[in-house]
């Protein structure tokens, strides 16, 4: 209790931490709340189960008992068990202030959250798809109620600033009323990658992240890395606080701060880690024991049925696949198997999809089988063995679904079933978090272990396979149809936009051609002018025939030369002709002399 009052966390607030069991601190909380209470932009990363919802919640709770009026928290989630996850945090931090929460998800009637939306809940949690629907279609209700709107939180930024739910995220900011001075944006994820801290553009061109949540000035950022994050190109990021540098370009050099602590600068440290890959970077828990066991592609099931069968009946297991069909397909094998087992997916109803949590939490049911909805977030403490049934194609999708397990210090294992399609997806794997999975040699991997299963799995594989028809075949043909003509949409509108810039750029160059090709304005009467003056000159003031030699007529020119070369040589001619006569009748040079002197 006292340790959260010495970050800032006032005396009811640390004593409802007390009731829920929070005494100390997490890295992340300790650097996060002082940051958020201060009033800056925060990105914190941090491994999974480190404690960032308390990192972002507390401060809220605690500027909001000073001001408890409309909406004073959004928070953006990318899955609806997640969001669900969050409320109950707001709701036992703020019971002393009667908090008012909301949801805002899918698979729940739009008029319930209109309702709600209207008596200005203090918290809403929602998954960005829904909430950009109700903006949209109810918009002079919902808008009104963001109006004094002073957190923006992204739970999961990485998840939801990438693909198609990119997308629905500007989208409903840009509906949201503006932005006011004071409000802040706060971004925790367990994959911290580069785009969520740089105020440059995207590679494509398109505006970076920071710029589309309204954080322009690098001073109001801080970008918090705890827990010696393994970074998407190599090396172990330096635990710590790093600052947003000065300008845009500059956001490379953050410099890395340590200890959390604002004036302890740490040179060395700064020095010696990569700034950029420090700033993308993946998390993985100490505690966390990575193993694989390659196996053929025919045989994967039975080989799952002997791993669970070896775990003990009071460990958690979570097994991870690719898709809800086969999500399903697992569940009801194992399932006619005799585990006590339960599924999470797409497929199931928003209400069943709570209650196979709530059982699965409860220890009713052992087993989940789900799909990568449950990859981020559920905090179920107890999940001592992670299964990849399937091998995720991507290396932040694996560090979420290992983040279920080893959770706040706890030991976990992480078992990946690897055939012979999944060993490049292991091999970027291991590069990507720079660990390496080890050979799981568990009795349960053996073959000798396996081979008793065979007709016993085979056997309830195919009754799975009809049930799973009957009960969910016309929903999976629904679906597929829905993403078909989603697809078919995003290809429609893709086209209209491309046709729509084809356009503009046609209209713009049509406007610099009629802009270069158009006369200049009384260009017209300046030359008119020009030639009148011109004339006038020429009149008053006569100019030698030498000087107004026509350019048109070259020949003539040249001819009138030729003329008065000739005059001049006649004339020369004549005159020493009149001389030598006179010369004759004095008589001499005395008569010259003579007639010189009478002259």
């Amino acid at each position: 209790m006292a340790q959260f009052q010495q970050l800032g966390v006032q005396p009811w607030l640390a004593k409802q931490c007390g009731y829920m069991a929070l005494n100390t601190p997490t890295p992340i909380q300790q650097r996060c709340i002082p940051a958020v209470l201060a009033g800056r932009h925060v990105v914190g990363g941090a491994a999974t189960g480190s404690g960032k919802t308390a990192a972002f919640a507390l401060p809220i709770m605690q500027t909001l008992a000073a001001d408890t009026y409309g909406v004073y928290a959004l928070v953006l989630t990318p899955s609806r068990e997640l969001a669900y996850q969050i409320i109950d945090q707001f709701i036992a931090f703020g019971a002393p202030l009667h908090v008012r929460t909301m949801l805002a998800i899918g698979g729940v009637a739009t008029e319930t959250q209109i309702d709600a939306l209207k008596a200005r809940p203090h918290i809403v949690a929602a998954t960005p798809g829904r909430l950009r629907h109700l903006l949209q279609t109810f918009a002079p209700e919902v808008k009104k109620a963001f109006a004094h709107l002073r957190y923006l939180v992204l739970d999961e930024a990485d998840r939801l600033t990438e693909g198609e739910i990119q997308n629905d995220v500007w989208a409903l900011l840009r509906l949201l009323p503006s932005a006011t001075q004071n409000r802040q944006v706060l971004m925790f994820t367990a994959t911290l990658h580069r785009r969520l801290t740089s105020f440059g553009p995207a590679p494509e061109g398109a505006a970076s992240v920071l710029s589309e949540l309204g954080i322009t000035d690098p001073q109001t950022l801080e970008v918090v890395v705890v827990q010696g994050a393994i970074n998407e190109s190599g090396g172990t990021a330096t635990e710590g606080t790093t600052h947003a540098a000065n300008d845009a370009e500059a956001t490379s050099s953050h410099v890395v701060r340590s200890g959390g602590s604002p004036s302890a600068l740490a040179p060395s440290a700064a020095s010696t880690s990569s700034p950029a890959s420090s700033l993308s970077s993946f998390q993985l828990p100490d505690t966390l024991h990575q193993h694989y066991l390659f196996i053929p592609n025919m045989v994967k099931l039975p080989y799952l049925v002997a791993a669970l069968r070896a775990q003990g009946k009071s460990q958690s297991t979570i097994v991870y696949v690719n898709s809800c069909l086969r999500a399903e397909l697992v569940r009801l094998t194992l399932q006619l198997l005799g585990f006590p087992v339960c599924s999470l997916d797409s497929l199931l109803t928003q209400q069943h999809r709570l209650d196979n949590v709530a059982s699965f939490k409860l220890g009713i049911s052992r087993i989940l089988v789900c799909t990568d909805i449950a990859a981020r977030g559920l905090d179920i403490p107890m999940v001592g063995l992670v299964l990849h049934y399937d091998v995720p194609k991507h290396a932040d999708t694996y560090v979420h679904r290992v983040g279920r397990t080893a959770r706040a210090g706890r030991e976990g294992h992480s078992v990946a079933l690897v055939t012979e399609y999944d060993v490049s997806l292991i091999q970027r794997i291991e590069k990507r978090t720079k660990s390496k999975l080890a050979l799981w040699k568990s009795p349960a991997a053996k073959e000798a272990a396996i081979l008793p299963l065979l007709d016993e799995v085979s056997s309830a594989k195919i009754q799975a396979k009809q049930q799973v028809t009957e009960q969910f075949g016309d929903r999976v043909q629904t679906k597929k149809a829905q993403a078909a003509a989603k697809k078919d949409e995003r290809a429609r509108a893709q086209t209209a936009a491309m046709a729509q810039a084809r356009a503009r750029r046609e209209g713009r160059a049509q406007e610099q051609r009629q802009r270069r090709d158009a006369p200049r304005p009384g260009s017209e009467q300046r030359r008119e002018s020009d030639e009148g003056s011109a004339v006038s000159s020429l009149s008053a003031k006569p100019i030698a025939a030498k000087r107004c030699r026509s350019a048109s007529a070259p020949a003539s020119s040249k001819k009138l030369k030729t003329n008065a070369v000739g005059a001049t040589l006649a004339m020369k001619t004549k005159g020493s002709v009149r001389k030598t006569s006179s010369t004759k009748s004095s008589g001499g040079p005395a008569g010259t002399r003579a007639g010189r002197k009478t002259a």
